[in-house]
């Protein structure tokens, strides 16, 4: 399998959310490392923000999900919520960042970041190197549809609202970010605790930015069930980590970012969710036991979260 064309998303994904990349690329492109990740993460933050001004829209009531019983909020709901309220649904979120909100905010707040940079992108680059879409695909309709969504719900956030979401300082008080951010050196035993910690509260949203890091490392292999996993079936088991989270609850349809982004920045605009984006970049419709692979992994991935089996993902002794 050619690795140009098995990584398929990653550079999207790390360039326009910022979760953890380096998993796939596109085409004709090297796989993005961790690292170049993070500078994404970084270059998002650094983008001027939209100027909305003093009058922007109040927070649309039918969008406010915070303890409609009294019970803990939603935060899956705020992801699931219409984008024309998606200024209520992160101020909800950062309300609730002792609970994990500043997660979902910034979550929330990096699909506006998406559209600057694709703006931005569209009046740097000539249209000569811009990519030819057909839009009467309905692909390419649904992506479209998508970005008008969430222009009209990222105009009514406030650029310190916009910041506030985005800069989430070392320290803070979100309990999956602090938990993401913990040092811990593979192999030892802060990786085991911060692991404990990781599946004591399996956040779909916190597996889809830890991707495959989830997963340990030895040397160029993955570790799972106290093997060694590389190869090709390394490609097949990094595809299952991307879909784990939606086997939990994520939202992982048109609204993904890794379905609409490759549309918008690429032209590539065949897919309607993250399982066909992930099962495009792996050719698994030329190699259909690739899918059943693929899925195969995603069951083994998820029985060992709800299990709480932290065993099964460290690495074997010696």
């Amino acid at each position: 399998m050619s690795p140009a064309r098995v990584a398929v998303l990653a550079a999207v994904m790390g360039a326009l959310t910022g979760f953890a990349a380096g998993w796939l690329a596109g085409p004709g492109r090297e796989p993005v490392t961790l690292a170049e990740g993070g500078a994404a993460q970084a270059a998002f933050q650094a983008l001027p923000r939209p100027e909305t001004g003093a009058s922007a829209a109040p927070a649309p009531p039918a969008a406010r999900l915070a303890l409609a019983g009294g019970g803990p909020v939603d935060l899956g709901a705020l992801l699931r919520a219409p984008l024309s309220e998606l200024r209520s649904s992160l101020l909800t979120a950062l309300r609730h960042r002792s609970e994990g909100g500043w997660l979902y905010a910034r979550a929330l707040a990096r699909q506006c970041s998406a559209l600057e940079m694709i703006a931005m992108r569209e009046q740097l680059m000539p249209a000569t190197f811009q990519p030819v879409v057909d839009m009467n695909q309905p692909g390419v309709q649904r992506a479209q549809a998508i970005r008008d969504q969430l222009s009209a719900g990222c105009s009514q956030l406030q650029p310190d609202e916009l910041r506030e979401a985005m800069n989430v300082p070392p320290g803070a008080v979100d309990p999956l970010i602090a938990v993401m951010d913990r040092p811990a050196r593979p192999g030892s035993a802060e990786a085991r605790e911060r692991l404990t910690a990781i599946l004591a509260r399996p956040d779909p949203l916190m597996l889809a930015e830890l991707g495959p890091g989830l997963l340990a490392r030895e040397g160029e292999s993955l570790v799972f069930d106290g093997k060694r996993i590389d190869g090709d079936e390394r490609l097949l088991l990094e595809g299952a980590a991307m879909l784990l989270p939606c086997s939990l609850g994520l939202v992982c349809d048109g609204r993904d970012v890794i379905v609409w982004g490759p549309c918008l920045t690429d032209g590539v605009c065949e897919a309607s969710s993250r399982e066909e984006a992930v099962m495009n970049s792996l050719q698994a419709g030329e190699h259909p036991e690739r899918r059943a692979a693929v899925l195969a992994w995603v069951e083994r991935l998820r029985a060992a979260v709800v299990a709480r089996d932290v065993g099964r993902f460290l690495r074997p002794p010696g």
